[in-house]
């Protein structure tokens, strides 16, 4: 994983990803692991899905289970561990959304419980769009798709801004 050396657990060798370089050993996954460091990538917004879906091939190829089929069960749980761990990382990071979720946060997901405030503007919003989409449900969805390109657009530029260095709120609060 980047950033992180450790040593291998069985040649006790310089280790600083998910297999021992110089033994070919599998080294026990992290607890709570970072999905960029899991991937081997560099935490950053400006990811593809091809940036993270390379990572994802070559990580997966290292610890994949088969692998690790004639080795202890140990070995093997690990393997399958890992492959757990790079499936979620692949899965968080591949979306845009999640990704800057997880940037921001370092979780992919917002918690189930509870949530920011809504905007007011935001809901009558959505309640418009609903009172139209029964006399015109492809306008309605025409204007759904603007308005999440819009947003997509702002979280974008926002995100590049914060990765050039700019750390301060917008002026109108967080994204």
């Amino acid at each position: 994983m980047t950033g992180k050396v450790a040593s291998c657990w069985r040649c006790h060798e310089r280790v600083g990803g998910p297999v021992c370089p110089s033994c070919g050993t599998i080294q026990p996954p992290p607890v709570d692991p970072d999905h960029f460091a899991v991937l081997g990538l560099d935490r950053c917004w400006t990811l593809t899905p091809k940036d993270v879906d390379r990572a994802w091939r070559a990580r997966s190829r290292l610890v994949h289970p088969d692998r690790f089929a004639g080795k202890s069960a140990v070995q093997r749980r690990m393997s399958l561990q890992w492959t757990a761990a790079i499936n979620s990382a692949r899965r968080a990071l591949r979306d845009p959304v999640a990704r800057g979720w997880y940037l921001a946060t370092g979780r992919a997901r917002p918690r189930d419980e509870g949530g920011p405030p809504l905007d007011l503007d935001f809901l009558e919003t959505v309640f418009e769009l609903q009172v139209q989409l029964d006399d015109d449900p492809d306008g309605v969805a025409a204007q759904a798709r603007a308005l999440r390109d819009q947003a997509m657009t702002d979280l974008d530029a926002r995100l590049h801004a914060w990765e050039a260095g700019d750390r301060q709120a917008p002026p109108d609060g967080p994204a």
